[in-house]
């Protein structure tokens, strides 16, 4: 299994893991592991905190992109926050495409 997509199933599951402030381990909810989980997770730690800390980026930068989007149209409060949802519901793997097209033309999008 790669480390993207354990951090894909993971997310799947409802478990949104992180990287402790010193980027050697990472942190999930207690108890929410299956053993399974646990696992791929120590079996490919290196690779899967590089995978989390690169979504993380990406993510960032796709919130970022997208809201001003928002500023441009402009968007209610409302459809910013359903906005933000939409991105974080967005499996991680998608992120980079999405990134991709609100950084694209602006006249595209109206």
């Amino acid at each position: 299994m790669t480390p993207e997509a354990i951090l894909a199933d993971l997310i799947l599951c409802g478990i949104e893991p992180s990287v402790t402030p010193d980027k050697t381990g990472i942190v999930v909810p207690a108890g929410k592991l299956t053993e399974a989980q646990r696992a791929a997770v120590l079996g490919h730690k290196p690779a899967l905190i590089a995978c989390i800390l690169e979504s993380a980026r990406v993510t960032a930068l796709l919130l970022e992109a997208a809201m001003r989007r928002c500023d441009e149209r402009p968007d209610s409060d409302k459809a910013r926050q359903d906005m933000r949802e939409e991105i974080l519901g967005t499996p991680p793997h998608l992120r980079p495409d999405l990134l991709d097209y609100f950084l694209s033309d602006p006249g595209s999008l109206k």
